[in-house]
């Protein structure tokens, strides 16, 4: 699980390519840990990866940090066997959609601009990995199945519709300070009752700000702890105090809730489809890396003679071996 959540990360999430991260103390970045087909991968990527895995963890072990973070390593081998082959298959990405994508992020406060290239072979690996889908329609006894199957997964706790305000530290030059000053005269605003779409279209550089920051319909539990608190603490139509966060501020609040409730197989019916293509998709990813992993070079090397271990702990240091 650990692994199909660490893969998934590198698609979907620009820190996992290494976007604003820098390394610590001490850190050598550009450590080689594994090298694939002659391409290498460092000990800083795996890293930022681990660290967003365990972002939220109140506490890790040093045997469950190196668990996760040659789990880490793995993923970014197999995400760098998908960009050879994606280059190998000649799939190219245009110019603007890169541009959106980094428009995306730098919207959302992440300095996207001079990790273009990252971005580009994401988007590719992406491109790719759709093309493994299958164009065969699911049937309705397949979806069926499915539903008899796994009733329990269509159990639908408590759910909230929240809108998110957010003002980042990066849309007021970096000064955090100045972040939190603008966030509080949006909040006062709020207050007096303005609009909040309509302060989050203005303000907001969070996702979906130019829907007014509507987040849709998020379960309890789903969320980053400190906020899941805040959502199903608050009442419908009530706003949040500002919550601080790395890159600055956020505002939340909770325009719809829906009870707990089982669904139907004719409102399952959607998103069953979609996890039956998304199974047939892995399958046909699996067999693409089986095949990739037969003729490739994969090299692994340990850069700490010991685990990996979190960055509270000092690692010894020695030269790097290939791992066994």
């Amino acid at each position: 699980m650990r692994t199909q959540w660490l893969a998934a990360l590198l698609l979907i999430a620009p820190w996992a390519c290494g976007l604003g991260a820098e390394p610590g103390e001490g850190e050598v970045a550009n450590a080689i840990v594994a090298i694939v087909n002659n391409e290498p991968i460092t000990k800083l990527e795996a890293d930022v990866l681990v660290r967003e895995f365990y972002r939220d963890a109140e506490k890790v072990t040093p045997e469950d940090y190196r668990a996760t973070w040659e789990k880490a390593r793995e993923a970014l081998v197999e995400h760098r066997l998908l960009i050879q082959e994606a280059r190998r298959r000649k799939v190219e990405v245009p110019p603007e959609e890169v541009n959106a994508e980094v428009q995306r992020l730098e919207r959302a406060g992440v300095q996207a601009e001079s990790r273009r290239e990252e971005l580009r072979e994401r988007l590719m690996v992406s491109r790719l990995l759709s093309m493994l889908s299958s164009a065969r329609a699911i049937g309705p006894q397949e979806v069926k199945d499915y539903y008899e199957k796994h009733r329990d997964d269509f159990v639908l706790g408590e759910r909230r519709r929240v809108s998110l305000l957010a003002v980042y530290a990066s849309a007021t030059g970096g000064d955090k300070a100045a972040a939190k000053t603008q966030a509080g005269e949006v909040l006062a605003s709020l207050k007096k009752g303005e609009d909040f779409a309509a302060l989050a279209r203005k303000h907001s550089r969070g996702p979906f700000a130019e829907k007014g920051g509507d987040q849709g319909w998020m379960e309890k539990g789903s969320l980053v702890r400190s906020i899941d608190d805040v959502v199903f603490r608050l009442k419908p139509g009530e706003v949040s105090d500002l919550i601080e966060t790395d890159e600055g501020y956020i505002i939340l609040k909770v325009t719809g809730v829906q009870p707990a409730s089982r669904q139907s197989l004719a409102e399952a019916r959607v998103a069953i489809e979609r996890r039956l293509q998304i199974e047939r998709r892995n399958e046909r990813r699996k067999r693409l890396l089986d095949q990739l992993r037969k003729n490739a070079s994969i090299i692994r090397l340990d850069f700490y003679r010991k685990a990996a271990a979190p960055p509270a702990e000092t690692p010894e240091k020695g030269k790097g071996e290939p791992t066994k």
